[in-house]
């Protein structure tokens, strides 16, 4: 009996270099990390190129079906901003179509003609869009065509003797209570003495000392189709000329930085139990770049890649090289692991995001939109013509109705 056990134990410890590598690649990123623990060579692995390659790009069930949807906004001579959205499919996303907006919308809906439209992502459970034009939020189901405007919020318009500035930071399905929610952070102002008389309201008249200027909290309920007060003291998103929240298993995700600015932090909103917590992100510093250099130089961008949250930073002193690290568990700083440096590319101006099957977009200095692969490193572009922006989300086509949940 005691040989026959040595002779197990010599075979468990010879399991072949292969077959270790072709089951830990089909691991997430937190038992991969895990495993890590039990040999050095298998916590090595997330340091081998073809590993990571091969990591990020197994295909993931979550993509079944789905395409990529494009934002795309482009300036007119009146310095407005004409939208449009495409839907790109096909293995290099090589079939695009233009969305028309619904007809029975057309001819009383704010977005008929997609004029200076906010675009805030796509919610992929339920193929549902969010856009704002002006100071109107709507739903959009591009599958039932439903379109449904989201209702003011009484701060909106009670009392009208201050101005708000509307952030949304999330929105997305609660499969648990089958509802859609959307979080929203709101700043005031004092209203300016030409609203005011606008508003045929004479300055003398107005009770300053009792309108508050306290920031708040909103999040939109659409089975109950209103608004109410969220009293949680949240971090706010961290703005850096793009929007980036991301929805995932109903979580609404942001990118913040501390109070004293010294962090960078994910923040995640359950929108079931509507509570908050964060994971630290750590500053991937390079070699090359001096370790004193302030917080602010960093730009960074929140995407889904392969189902797992990573952050793509990069660098004000060097907007070529893109640093990408992938989270293995939320609420875990540690469990962040750099797995990508791509660059330098010279061409780019701006990343755009993520899509499927470990692709990047970036828009070039030009305009156009080229679509990065981090497995084969080869660049390729799209096709579009240059636009003044672009935003992109993975959409999927879905038939569950707004309107049966707005009942």
């Amino acid at each position: 009996m005691a040989a026959k056990s040595q002779g197990e134990k010599k075979v468990r410890n010879h399991i072949p270099d292969d077959l270790v590598f072709s089951i830990l690649s089909k691991l997430s990123l937190k038992p991969l990390k895990r495993f890590g623990c039990v040999r050095k060579t298998w916590a090595l692995l997330l340091e081998n190129p073809c590993f990571q390659t091969n990591f990020i790009s197994i295909p993931h069930s979550y993509y079944d079906g789905t395409s990529l949807l494009l934002y795309e906004a482009v300036e007119c001579l009146d310095y407005s901003l004409h939208c449009s959205f495409y839907l790109l499919s096909d293995e290099r996303y090589e079939n695009q179509v233009k969305l028309d907006f619904p007809n029975p919308f057309q001819e009383d809906n704010p977005f008929s003609d997609f004029y200076n439209c906010d675009f805030y992502g796509c919610d992929t459970f339920t193929g549902t869009l969010c856009l704002k034009q002006r100071n109107t939020l709507s739903l959009w189901n591009l599958t039932t065509h439903e379109f449904k405007v989201i209702p003011l919020s009484p701060i909106e318009f009670v009392p009208p003797y201050r101005e708000a500035s509307v952030d949304v930071h999330g929105f997305g399905y609660d499969y648990i209570k089958d509802d859609f929610k959307i979080i929203r952070y709101i700043q005031f102002t004092p209203i300016s003495s030409g609203r005011l008389k606008r508003l045929n309201v004479q300055h003398e008249d107005v009770s300053w000392n009792e309108i508050s200027y306290e920031p708040e909290w909103e999040i939109y309920s659409l089975r109950c189709n209103s608004w109410k007060k969220h009293d949680v003291n949240m971090p706010k998103r961290w703005c850096s000329g793009s929007y980036e929240p991301l929805y995932i298993d109903g979580l609404s995700h942001w990118w913040s930085v501390s109070e004293n600015c010294d962090e960078h932090l994910l923040v995640s909103f359950d929108l079931s139990n509507e509570m908050f917590f964060t994971t630290t992100i750590p500053i991937d510093i390079p070699l090359d770049i001096d370790t004193n250099f302030h917080l602010g130089f960093v730009y960074r961008r929140l995407v889904v890649l392969n189902r797992s949250i990573a952050s793509i930073s990069w660098y004000l002193l060097d907007k070529t090289i893109f640093y990408i690290s992938i989270l293995g568990e939320l609420g875990v700083k540690e469990s962040w692991t750099k797995l990508f440096v791509v660059g330098p590319l010279p061409y780019i101006d701006r990343l755009i995001g993520a899509g499927k099957n470990g692709d990047i977009f970036f828009q070039k200095k030009d305009g156009k939109l080229v679509c990065f692969s981090l497995s084969t490193q080869k660049t390729e572009e799209l096709g579009v013509k240059g636009a003044h922006f672009y935003d992109l989300a993975i959409y999927k086509k879905s038939f569950l109705s707004i309107g049966g949940i707005n009942h």
